[in-house]
């Protein structure tokens, strides 16, 4: 189960990478607004002991190179299970609308009472398909994996399917 989900995950990135060069634009700094990301959806998917995921994340604005953006945020699970997290990412707009965001982290990881994952540093990589609303808010459907990469005596990580809502900063502000 979990090779064809990296499959679909690896495939999806391929057709990402491939046509970046016919995206309208890379959202940065210039034309893009700090984020907070609330999200919920299923930790651990496609195993006996899932558990329901809520995520709050920040999205910075500020742009690495003019299309790394710092992120950073807090998950935890119907299981107790937390894990705080700061990596890039990076935004790829489709048309008007439609947005690719890639992105991979490191953090802090404790298992509650749920999916021992065998070390508490976990790395945690996904990407994120959203609708971008005129006024900058997206709601997503995204698919991410959290693993050790090996630092632990055993790496099972886990996959999770999430909806994300992202609202600009400055709407909350206001």
């Amino acid at each position: 189960m979990a090779s064809k989900i990296w499959g679909v995950l690896v495939g999806v990135v391929i057709f990402a990478a491939a046509y970046t060069c016919q995206a309208q634009e890379v959202l940065n700094s210039r034309n893009d607004a700090a984020q907070l990301g609330f999200s919920t959806g299923i930790f651990n998917i496609g195993e006996d002991k899932d558990a329901t995921e809520l995520r709050l994340d920040y999205r910075d604005n500020y742009a690495l190179f003019d299309f790394l953006r710092p992120i950073g945020g807090v998950m935890v699970t119907s299981d107790k299970a937390v894990h705080g997290y700061g990596g890039l990412m990076t935004d790829i707009l489709w048309g008007d609308h439609f947005v690719t965001s890639l992105y991979t982290s490191v953090g802090a990881y404790h298992d509650g009472d749920g999916e021992d994952l065998g070390h508490w540093i976990e790395f945690r990589s996904g990407v994120e398909l959203s609708y971008r609303f005129d006024n900058q808010s997206r709601v997503g459907l995204g698919f991410a994996h959290i693993s050790n990469a090996d630092l632990g005596d055993r790496n099972p990580g886990a996959q999770i399917l999430s909806l994300t809502y992202t609202v600009p900063v400055g709407s909350i502000l206001n």
